[in-house]
């Protein structure tokens, strides 16, 4: 999807318009966009009649799909769904692998998070203060301000 199309359909989004959004992304989804299956997985129309469970198994299949195409902010939100336990049970391995996976993809926000879970051990996550700070010193170089934030209070406490 070019740049010009990704630009048109975040604005169509963030102004509610699914229909139109839909229209502009029904092409792509046939050829398995990884961006318009990432988009797609947000919303729902309602002339499509779909029951939250069947929007919820929509949405994660769809953000599978974006994740394994390369999609970060897709890798990234699976990794906040298995740690939370929206949509699924929760899952700190599975979290993990997908905070690791858009890390990989260049997500500098997963670092934050990941690092932030790490740090402290949130939840099921194994605590690892070495790999945590590492991953918040680089999301605060690469311009997260919670990052620099969370450096700051933790050094605060040494």
């Amino acid at each position: 999807m070019e740049n010009s199309i990704r630009e048109k359909a975040e604005a169509l989004l963030e102004e509610g318009e699914l229909v139109e959004l839909y229209a502009l992304l029904a092409p792509y989804l046939e050829q398995g966009d990884g961006y318009a299956q990432f988009l797609y997985s947000s919303f729902s129309l309602e002339s499509l009649n779909e029951t939250e469970d069947e929007f919820e198994a929509r949405s994660m299949q769809l953000l599978n799909s974006a994740s394994e195409a390369g999609v970060a902010e897709a890798s990234y939100r699976l990794g906040v769904i298995y740690l939370y336990g929206d949509f699924v049970e929760n899952n700190s391995t599975r979290s993990s692998d997908y905070f690791e996976r858009a890390i990989a993809q260049g997500h500098s926000h997963s670092k934050f998070t990941y690092g932030f879970n790490l740090y402290y051990g949130v939840g099921d996550v194994q605590q690892d203060k070495t790999k945590g700070l590492k991953l918040l010193q680089e999301a605060a170089q690469e311009g997260i301000a919670l990052a620099a934030d969370e450096l700051n209070m933790i050094n605060a406490k040494k």
